[in-house]
């Protein structure tokens, strides 16, 4: 399960070629949940809860990021028809 999340973000951070702010806020959010997760992994037996809620606050940040990059792809769409 871990595993899919942390391959999940790497469409994610890799596509976006021209952050902005909120770009960089939003993998700044994903870097510290997963890393977060990790941590914890590591140093001791995660409850079912506690790795469900960790997930989810990955998953969560994959969203946002994803939900803003296809905003930055709809708004580079219109400017190119705009432009044509």
């Amino acid at each position: 399960m871990l595993s899919s999340l942390f391959v999940a973000v790497s469409c994610v951070s890799q596509s976006a070629y021209q952050p902005c702010a909120e770009c960089e806020r939003l993998e700044a959010d994903f870097l510290e949940a997963r890393d977060r997760l990790r941590m914890l992994s590591r140093l001791r037996q995660l409850s079912a809860l506690e790795e469900k809620q960790l997930a989810d606050r990955v998953a969560m940040a994959i969203a946002r990021a994803k939900e803003h990059e296809a905003r930055h792809n709809s708004e580079s769409c219109k400017k190119g028809i705009a432009a044509g």
